[in-house]
């Protein structure tokens, strides 16, 4: 008799061991559910009794998770227990996400990683478990992916730049039957789009491009307006200063899909320039519409150019292109335009802007001064030519000194 009791005693103990260890692993489970089991009849019990208060501890967490309302996504009973969804594929986001019927899911919501923590996440608000994964480079994301051809898949995703890119140039590329699938559409310059649906780390991403792998994306197809060679020496590429900095290929507001009219774009970075041209003398260089004065590209080559300034030509040239009566020749030339002796134009004058008339570097006989030091005790009412003496100061036909 004492036998059979302590048999009977083991074998509860045992059972009771076993549940134990069935409720610790269930809930252990729960983040990934496969392998999960349960009865056949959980109506009206309360989910958190196995699942726990899980919800509440992601930092983005989804509603009815937090809420407790699992039957809002779950049938409470099924075939073989419970879990089931309430309407199978993305039909069950819409439910309550019906602002986004256009949005394009390869499968469903959560697949292929988009929206897979559906329960919660401390990764991505959009609860998109991809965005842990470290970026593997703008080239290497998609490696060996296939292309998807069609841009429509990817705006299906991305609606912020459907209408702008459509009425950009890069569109155009869509519909050419004759160029190949590599150079068509979003994935002309994303690269193959087979491995993202969703998954940052499947795609080529300019922001997280170093400024040389953005620019060999763009020179791809762009190597007949920028010789890549050339450019790849001017200041602009030295800087990290991508192509995409300046232009937007989702955008065609702009002439050359710019991000703004051309000066304002390059005195978004080149800021002292722009005190220069509201100073008291100045090029006529308009602020607010690049149409109605100068641009910075009639003096500077952003792809190119002479020297580390990136001029269109030579200093003297470029000047004399506007200024042609002070090109010459003359017979008896100012020395400052001689590279041995001076700095051409810029000896005497600001190329952008400055606080004295005629851009002069410096007020009156000042300017004579900085060069001609013997003179400082020669008598100018005024300054060096206003007086009538040396009134050709660019060159002179006629006197040595520049006199009329």
């Amino acid at each position: 008799m004492l036998r059979r009791h302590l048999v009977s005693l083991f074998v509860l103990v045992v059972a009771a061991a076993v549940g134990l260890l069935y409720y610790s692993s269930s809930v252990a489970q729960f983040e990934g559910l496969e392998g999960m089991e349960g009865p056949e009849d959980v109506s009206g019990v309360d989910c958190s009794m196995c699942h726990g208060e899980f919800a509440a501890e992601f930092e983005f967490t989804h509603q009815p998770a937090v809420d407790g309302e699992c039957v809002v996504c779950h049938l409470e009973t099924g075939v073989g227990g419970h879990g089931g969804l309430v309407i199978e594929g993305r039909g069950l986001c819409l439910e309550c996400h019906g602002e986004q019927a256009a949005h394009y899911p390869v499968l469903n919501c959560w697949a292929a990683s988009c929206h897979a923590d559906m329960h919660g996440s401390n990764v991505d608000r959009l609860l998109n478990p991809s965005r842990q994964e470290e970026y593997p480079g703008f080239f290497e994301a998609t490696a060996g992916a296939q292309y998807v051809g069609s841009s429509a898949d990817c705006l299906g995703c991305h609606p912020q730049v459907h209408e702008a890119w459509l009425e950009s140039m890069h569109a155009l590329s869509e519909y050419d039957d004759f160029t190949p699938i590599d150079r068509r559409g979003c994935e002309s310059c994303h690269g193959a789009g087979g491995n993202h649906w969703g998954r940052r780390a499947g795609i080529g991403i300019f922001e997280c491009a170093y400024a040389e792998e953005a620019d060999k994306a763009c020179l791809t197809c762009h190597k007949d307006e920028t010789f890549a060679p050339e450019y790849m020496r001017t200041t602009h590429a030295k800087a990290g200063v991508a192509c995409v900095s300046c232009h937007n290929p989702h955008d065609a507001d702009y002439k050359h899909n710019l991000r703004g009219n051309a000066n304002q774009v390059c005195l978004a970075c080149h800021e002292t320039k722009e005190i220069d041209f509201r100073k008291f003398s100045h090029h006529p260089v308009d602020l607010g519409d690049a149409r109605t004065g100068l641009l910075c590209t009639d003096c500077h080559n952003p792809h190119g150019g002479e020297g580390r300034t990136m001029l269109n030509t030579e200093l003297a040239d470029l000047c004399i292109g506007c200024h042609v009566d002070k090109a010459g020749p003359f017979v008896y030339q100012m020395s400052a335009y001689d590279g041995a002796t001076g700095r051409g134009c810029l000896t005497c004058h600001a190329h952008h802007g400055a606080n004295n008339p005629n851009l002069l570097y410096l007020r009156g006989r000042s300017a004579c001064l900085q060069c001609h030091t013997e003179q400082v005790d020669h008598f100018a009412p005024q300054n060096c030519w206003t007086t009538g003496c040396h009134v050709q100061h660019h060159g002179s036909n006629a006197n040595f000194f520049f006199f009329n």
